[in-house]
């Protein structure tokens, strides 16, 4: 990221810290963390769907995404974690041959990684050297399909234990059978994906004959209990945390050891990661004498699909009483490429609005190129002006040292070699 600061001359100002955009919300995964809460940013609204809703899900990102994930979650009753579902590797081929639940060890557990949603549980077996190889199956180029070549145990939440192998798919639809580990009872299912429909996966329960199950769509992030793999002293150990994850196509950022009332974004624009876990679990903790605080020095700047920008700062964070989470999440703005936009520049961005006494102009450039920037009043006067020059890349203007402005509506005119463009904003303390 390329960062322009104190654009020299006539004096100059930016936007409010106060800025008008902040609510408060509250989600929450209910008592003993027993749901997720999908949690759409645009109105602060939640979706609440029970835990054991579903048991297995199947990536819904196109033909390219063929991960298969299980479901993590659990819920927490008197202390005590309630058994969740499982899944493990035996290192066995042939859905014909019978399973000993004995041969059943914990090295050979699989959890979801947790880092995109073209990645699950099943898809960690994979031959890394092999392209091929997705873990549950390799791609076959001939018939343009992912065909299964592996079998896996599921031990269920009441300690059952089931054997499933996913026979294949044809960048469509998933195929696949489950068994007792004996091969009684085995059951042939097909799962359909639906990619543009607002939700990462699709949703498999294998109760009764099985089914898919409707989940959330149009969210942005998900407050969850899932598995991580924690240091303990120097071990790294799976444990069960409740945490915060995103949706495909959304990035974040976090920021440390800051003021988060006051934070910029802008100082982060080059540290937003597509990683589903940036703001993860660790924004609480808990301690035996006081029970669970929420850290105080950060906060997480987060860009939807829509690439809208939002600050959120977490407040308060209840534990398995309540499962709430109260977070103040504050608009930043949008950050879209717009038809108005010269050649060379992909997209921009004026923050904060309104402004007091500093603003940001964010331009993402394809092209390094002089800029000439000039704020204007409602009756067209300059008010201020300053030259710059961008590189190739997110560039960040600072816009500070503004003179006393009238509050109003100004129009900020950026002239480049390939055009212009202007925006207006709200101006006043």
């Amino acid at each position: 990221m390329n960062k322009f600061t104190s654009l020299f001359l006539l004096g100059l100002a930016s936007l409010s810290n106060d800025l008008s955009g902040q609510t408060t919300d509250q989600i929450s995964t209910g008592a003993g963390y027993s749901k997720f809460a999908y949690y759409k940013l645009s109105d602060g609204s939640s979706l609440q769907i029970p835990n054991d809703a579903w048991d297995i899900a199947f990536s819904n990102l196109g033909a390219q995404s063929a991960g298969i994930f299980i479901n993590e979650s659990t819920t927490s009753s008197m202390g005590q974690t309630v058994p969740g579902m499982q899944a493990y590797d035996p290192y066995i081929f042939d859905f014909g041959e019978t399973i000993n639940p004995a041969d059943i060890f914990s090295d050979y557990q699989l959890f979801n990684p947790e880092a995109s949603w073209s990645e699950g549980a099943f898809n960690t077996t994979a031959d890394t050297s092999n392209s091929l190889d997705l873990g549950w199956g390799t791609y076959d180029a001939v018939q343009s399909k992912v065909l299964g070549y592996r079998v896996f145990v599921l031990k269920l939440r009441d300690g059952s234990y089931r054997k499933i192998m996913f026979d294949e798919f044809d960048g469509a639809q998933y195929s696949f059978r489950v068994a007792n580990l004996d091969g009684s009872n085995m059951t042939s299912h097909t799962v359909s994906t639906d990619p543009g429909n607002g939700s990462p996966l699709v949703y498999f329960s294998l109760g009764a004959n099985g089914a898919n199950v409707t989940t959330a769509t149009g969210w942005d992030l998900v407050f969850c209990r899932y598995i991580a793999v924690l240091d303990a002293g120097g071990s790294p150990v799976p444990y069960e945390v409740t945490g915060i994850l995103s949706t495909d196509g959304v990035s974040a950022a976090r920021a440390t050891n800051v003021n988060p009332a006051t934070v910029e974004y802008t100082a982060y624009l080059d540290s937003f990661s597509t990683r589903l876990d940036v703001i993860n679990h660790d924004w609480k903790f808990f301690n035996l004498t006081s029970g669970w605080y929420v850290v105080n020095d950060r906060a997480y700047f987060v860009k939807t699909v829509q690439n809208d920008l939002y600050k959120l700062v977490f407040t308060s964070f209840g534990g398995a009483t309540n499962g709430n989470a109260t977070v103040e999440r504050t608009y930043i703005g949008n950050l879209s490429a717009t038809s108005d936009l010269p050649d060379g520049i992909k997209a921009v961005l004026v923050y904060p609005n309104p402004a007091a006494d500093r603003l940001y102009l964010s331009l993402d450039a394809d092209i390094a190129a002089p800029v000439s920037i000039r704020l204007l009043n409602g009756a067209g006067q300059i008010v201020w002006l300053g030259n710059a020059r961008t590189q190739s890349g997110l560039n960040v203007l600072e816009i500070d040292h503004l003179p006393a402005l009238v509050a109003g509506v100004y129009t900020l005119h950026v002239q480049l070699p390939g055009g212009q463009f202007s925006r207006n904003l709200a101006i006043g303390k």
